[in-house]
């Protein structure tokens, strides 16, 4: 697309990109620290579906959300992931999970010792994390956050995804409060390329210009 609308179009859709490049900014720079982490028990690595259900679980925590069965672009929810202490959206539904499994992140390479850390923070707090309630949730988070924790940039990467997913909408093209759970919460109408025809300061806000036109 040509023209001013189209150059609106590209400024947003790098906006939106914007969020994703960080948060594989965020997983490239935790992968070193990742390497020489304990990797997670072999039989334990083979559950996928388990080990998608317990990031869920983290992100939950994370961003935490009603609970649904489907996320916003219809893939299934965990019935054990989300807690459900807040009636709002959350980071689950907002697809936290699509984006984390998104090639172009390479959060893939990073939680396979990420979770094999959860999991051991989350026996030492009555269970595997998905068996825990959110108050022994959201402790276990808290100490694989603490700045004590030598590991603790896994941490922040691995929390970057729901935060990514539900603040950025960075897996829905062209988001929308209609199409972004995240956007819906925060109020955010989203993508206008012609603007919004119900907001207007009414009023012009400035009248004066520059000696030649343009900011020094």
């Amino acid at each position: 697309m040509n023209g001013a609308n189209g150059a609106e179009l590209r400024r947003r859709d790098l906006m939106a990109r914007a969020g994703r490049l960080g948060l594989a900014a965020a997983v490239a720079s935790a992968l070193p620290v990742a390497a020489r982490m304990p990797q997670p028990d072999p039989a334990r690595a083979e559950d996928a579906t388990l080990l998608d259900a317990t990031l869920q679980a983290f992100f939950d925590t994370i961003v935490p959300g009603r609970v649904v069965p489907v996320t916003q672009s219809g893939a299934p929810v965990h019935p054990r992931a989300i807690a459900g202490v807040d009636p709002e959206p959350g980071a689950v539904e907002a697809d936290a999970l699509l984006l984390a499994h998104d090639t172009r992140i390479g959060f893939d390479a990073l939680a396979p010792p990420f979770l094999a850390d959860l999991e051991v923070r989350s026996v030492a707090a009555g269970g595997q994390f998905l068996d825990l309630d959110y108050e022994r949730r959201e402790a276990v988070c808290l100490g694989g956050l603490d700045f004590g924790n030598g590991d603790r940039v896994v941490w922040e990467a691995a929390a970057a995804v729901p935060f990514t997913a539900f603040c950025a909408a960075a897996t829905v093209e062209n988001a929308t409060r209609a199409t972004a759970v995240g956007y819906q919460v925060m109020g955010h109408p989203g993508v206008a390329p012609k603007g919004y025809r119900d907001f207007s300061f009414r009023r012009r806000l400035n009248r004066g210009v520059t000696r030649k036109g343009n900011l020094p």
